[in-house]
């Protein structure tokens, strides 16, 4: 006999303890580590996850331990390394652990495919329903009971599907499946030729199958064509056969790889030998490479791979934008070879097969955003997160995980190195590295001998008394001429899409506002609406005010629309093209156009932070940053941090060749200390000012952060329940000898959004353990089903 050990698949943490069942004889070999199965559970019938395997109990034991219902996976969905990860993030982010191990599953395989019906009653049940007065098909239940299941296409015949979902509503019926995808991922894969003479074979395939021998003639002038191509010119059937023959073969697309014999730098030399003696260590090791923008950090990332894959070990490479992804993905296939790559932009389908490949050893490099941390990488070595400041790290939505903070822990578990990159590492980051927590490896030159930018922070007030009421003044205007008439090309940044961030009325001030949120809307000029970028309601714009009535309406600021509007105007010759994420909703749209960027084909490119990080175009000798202020005096405590950061990332998109780059930045602020320190690029000065503030006002590094929200369509009652929690965290916080500071209940800076209303109470505390011990305890409280309440620790933003 055998049994297992399951964690049920439920979104709550009550039943994260592991509940054994017994293995039936004909799942003995089906019912393994890491799969999902069908069980009883309290009188449901529920998902869990086998994370135990038992094997030779005595049957006597099993008396009163109920049997697994259904294998529902063909293979299984995480490893040993995954489950003990996926174990430490329940713990640490106060999540079900079965929602942390659903992230970890391919979206694809949450979907059953062979539907089939399961009886969820037995004789004495169906009999009493009948008496019951329900008409019941009693043959349908006999060969439920005999067979165990069937398909749904048989069941419908003795039902219709209103029956059936009727019938499982009342709990007479289970439906279920398997987790399989019976589909072919065909990209990555060619067709090659087979055992086949083009002189002995051909005239007799003419003859006996001419269209397998027209599909051949086309594998023969081409060698090897794109599975994908091919199967669009040939059918399945001939295809099909021909694989059956031996005379083509499917095999797996390998890059042309380019001499990985690239002449480093001194300080790129010294960086790639720290980190390849940490990866001869066999245990967790941290290093931040801290490099100006053009110091080379992708050769040594690029180095660092290699070595660890030569070592026979796996790589995942974590970056935080899809377009960094796209890319990176041209240079490591260039250089490394077979890999894999998951992000948001690739369908389903896609993601899947990159999995697959994953998972069967087939691709010993993953690269891809947030998610790809949990890539089933065996003989993890290397984790390399570019650009590791950035908050599209952090997952908003439960588990409220940090990329970057999951690495740790999965280096931590599987003895690997971890290497962050940044040329504004956070200030968590860097501190952490001048406590010695992680070597510090530095580049201060740009490669190839190029130098950092010339920066000018312009003043918007001089073109204000000018009258110039342009969101291009008449210095940058200058400067993108002389640009353009060189023939090098320019990025232009604002932090602000739409055409404006807001409408407001001269007569009575009001402001054209979402209904739903208490944020203005945008105005979207390519469809001629209001909408609002948080929940994404659109408004027609009126021509009148709809508070006085009054037609005195004006937009006020500027968004990527507008800009693009005012460049188009200003430079009708110049190529011009504008990448933020309404321009990039069509799949490939954004590949279009970097590619034409790297091609030189667009002369301007506009955009939000997609164009601000890690991207390089030899040829962009000019950046402007439109409006530096937008950036600024936002109600969070990293909001100078972010603010640096972007000012420092998008200057250094310029001068990235032998030629000096310029920046200008315009600012209603020129003589703001984050403007000055951002236009010396002085990251040590900056990082010296911030630390001493934060240190002073105890904000992290130096302490830990739990934020809890609250949120519902009442108002009364969401102040309430914050007000009641507030109480009660006093109450248990006044005996303890730690240092604890709440802050609130007060309304979230957005009071409201999606029509809920907004509260938070923040809680400082050095000690993290007695954080969650608070946090714990106002999870299990109860407060009014109308109000919701999120937990996070040490939030990305307070707003």
């Amino acid at each position: 006999m055998k049994n297992v050990k399951l964690v049920m698949n439920l979104p709550t943490s009550k039943v994260d303890d592991a509940y054994t069942y017994t293995v039936p004889e004909e799942f003995l070999t089906e019912a393994t580590f890491g799969k999902r199965v069908l069980a009883d559970f309290r009188n449901r019938k529920v998902e869990g996850f086998i994370i135990e395997e038992i094997d030779e109990v005595e049957e006597t034991d099993n008396k009163n331990i109920k049997a697994i219902i259904k294998v529902l996976d063909t293979e299984p969905v995480f490893d040993r390394s995954l489950l003990a990860l996926a174990c430490w993030m329940a713990k640490y982010y106060l999540c079900p652990l079965s929602v942390a191990l659903n992230i970890m599953v391919p979206r694809i395989l949450h979907h059953k495919n062979k539907p089939v019906i399961l009886p969820d009653i037995d004789e004495a049940g169906f009999k009493k329903m009948v008496q019951q007065g329900l008409n019941l098909p009693e043959d349908l239940f006999i060969i439920l009971w005999r067979d165990g299941e069937m398909s749904l296409g048989d069941a419908l015949k003795y039902a219709s599907e209103e029956d059936l979902k009727e019938w499982e509503q009342k709990g007479l019926i289970i439906r279920s499946g398997i987790y399989k995808t019976v589909r072919e991922y065909k990209k990555g894969y060619v067709y090659t030729l087979g055992k086949f003479d083009k002189e002995k074979d051909l005239e007799s395939l003419k003859r006996k199958a001419p269209r397998q021998a027209q599909a051949m003639e086309l594998l023969l002038a081409a060698k090897q064509m794109d599975r994908e191509v091919l199967d669009k010119a040939v059918s399945a059937v001939v295809m099909k056969a021909l694989l059956k023959k031996g005379l083509a073969t499917v095999e797996r697309k390998n890059n042309c790889l380019i001499n990985n014999h690239i002449q480093l730098t001194g300080e790129q030399e010294l960086a790639v030998k720290q980190v390849e003696k940490a990866l001869l260590m066999d245990k967790k090791s941290e290093l931040l490479l801290f490099g100006v923008t053009g110091s080379g950090k992708t050769e040594v990332y690029l180095q660092a791979a290699a070595i660890a894959i030569a070592n026979g070990q796996g790589v995942i490479v974590l970056v935080p934008e899809i377009a960094l992804t796209r890319q990176f993905v041209d240079i490591f296939a260039a250089r490394i070879g077979p890999m894999a790559v998951l992000h948001s932009g690739m369908s389903p389908g896609e993601r899947y097969g990159e999995w697959v490949k994953i998972k069967n050893g087939e691709a010993r490099l993953v690269l891809g955003a947030r998610s790809a941390v949990f890539a089933p990488v065996s003989n993890l070595g290397l984790i390399i997160i570019d650009e590791e400041q950035e908050g599209s790290f952090k997952q908003e939505e439960l588990p409220r995980y940090h990329a970057r903070e999951v690495a740790r822990q999965r280096a931590e578990l599987e003895s690997a190195v971890i290497l962050l990159g940044s040329a504004t590492p956070s200030l968590e980051t860097f501190h952490y590295a001048q406590e010695g927590s992680a070597k510090l490896l530095v580049l201060k030159n740009r490669v190839g001998g190029g130098q950092i930018p010339k920066v000018r922070a312009e003043d918007l007030r001089k073109a204000f008394k000018s009258e110039s009421r342009s969101g291009i003044t008449p210095f940058l205007r200058n400067k993108m001429e002389q640009n353009l008439s060189r023939g090098e090309q320019i990025i232009l940044f604002i932090n602000r899409r739409g055409y404006s961030p807001m409408t407001i009325c001269w007569e009575c001030g009001n402001i054209a506002s979402c209904p739903s949120c208490s944020v203005a809307m945008t105005y979207h000029h390519d469809i001629g609406r209001n909408i609002c970028h948080y929940c994404n309601r659109q408004l027609e714009q009126t021509m009148l005010c709809n508070k006085c009535g009054s037609k005195h309406l004006q937009l006020i600021g500027a968004g990527t629309q507008k800009i693009e509007q005012e460049v188009r105007s200003l430079f009708p010759q110049a190529i011009v093209e504008r990448m933020d994420i309404d321009s990039s909703k069509r799949k490939g749209a954004q590949k279009s156009i970097l590619d034409r960027m790297k091609k030189r084909d667009i002369d301007i490119l506009i955009g939000t932070q997609m164009v601000a990080k890690g991207l390089d175009f030899p040829n962009v000798s000019l950046v402007g940053i439109v409006d530096a202020d937008s950036l600024l005096n936002l109600p969070d405590f990293r909001a100078a941090e972010r603010c640096f950061q972007l000012l420092v990332q998008a200057a250094g998109r310029a001068g990235r060749s032998n030629s000096v780059g310029e920046v200008v930045i315009q600012t209603y602020n020129p003589d703001n200390p984050i403007i000055i320190l951002a236009a010396a690029q002085d990251y040590m000065s900056f990082y010296e000012q911030e630390i001493r503030l934060r240190r002073l006002l105890a904000y992290p590094p130096y302490t830990n952060l739990l934020r809890i929200v609250f949120s519902s369509e009442d108002e009364v009652k969401v102040q309430q329940t914050a007000e009641d929690i507030a109480c009660r965290i006093e109450e248990i916080i006044d005996a303890s000898e730690e240092e604890i500071t709440v802050l609130g209940p007060a309304s979230c800076p957005i009071y409201k959004i999606r029509n809920r209303f907004r509260y938070q109470i923040i809680i400082k505390c050095v000690n993290l353990l007695l954080l969650k011990s608070i946090a714990k305890y106002i999870i299990t409280t109860q407060v009014s089903k109308n109000v919701k309440m999120d937990i996070d620790f040490n939030p990305i933003s307070t707003i």
